[in-house]
């Protein structure tokens, strides 16, 4: 399918700073769609951050119990027991974002009949969040926000209950293109002509093979 006029296919770690589009990515399945808001290596660095913050909340939380003339007094163990849990989650937390990843991606995958919304880190490793079958998608629709301020959801209703999931958020024209490009991608299917009942004038129709009827039938 041709690219929309704000659409834009881009390498992947391309530079788009200040840019306010949509970037596509072909793949052998489908393509993938990103926010090309060039954001990339400021999310690198927040996830390296994020990974030596939790890295020193584990070495806090040991030095708790192992540093030297560490006190084990029964009135303390108390108050280093809830530190070393809060420590401990705290760095299980950081963790977790710095390999999941802060770019969020959708992929449409047009051989399986899938959409996938995934997380990638700086990287390239993707962590899968949500997967939606084409068949379970009631409607795609743009959700304009009350305040100026802020900016134009794109959100995909799905399944039986109507749950609601925000695929993208920027500038209206550029989504308002995406939410056409992805009706036609999304119910492909529904779109595609139906087989003719019937024959055209002159066509000679397949005849169906004859039924012997038993002997005591005929």
């Amino acid at each position: 399918m041709p690219l929309s006029s704000d659409l834009e296919a881009h390498p992947r770690g391309a530079s788009l700073r200040g840019r306010n589009t949509i970037v596509r990515s072909e793949t052998g399945w489908g393509y993938c769609l990103m926010c090309g808001d060039g954001a990339d290596k400021t999310c690198a660095r927040v996830e390296l951050v994020l990974r030596w913050l939790s890295f020193l909340c584990f070495l806090l939380m040991a030095g708790l119990w192992l540093w030297p003339g560490s006190s084990f007094a029964p009135a303390l163990l108390g108050i280093k027991l809830g530190l070393s849990i809060a420590l401990g989650g705290a760095g299980l937390v950081l963790g977790h974002f710095s390999e999941r990843g802060l770019r969020r991606e959708v992929q449409i995958d047009q051989k399986r009949k899938q959409l996938r919304i995934v997380w990638r880190n700086r990287h390239g490793q993707t962590r899968l969040h949500t997967v939606i079958g084409f068949d379970e998608i009631g409607s795609i629709f743009l959700r304009r926000s009350q305040t100026p301020v802020r900016k134009t959801h794109m959100d995909l209703r799905f399944g039986a209950q109507g749950e609601t999931v925000t695929l993208f958020e920027g500038d209206e024209a550029v989504l308002r293109e995406l939410w056409r490009d992805l009706n036609v991608d999304l119910h492909a299917d529904e779109l595609a002509p139906a087989p003719k009942p019937f024959a055209r004038t002159g066509e000679a129709t397949p005849k169906s093979p004859l039924k012997v009827l038993p002997r005591a039938l005929r």
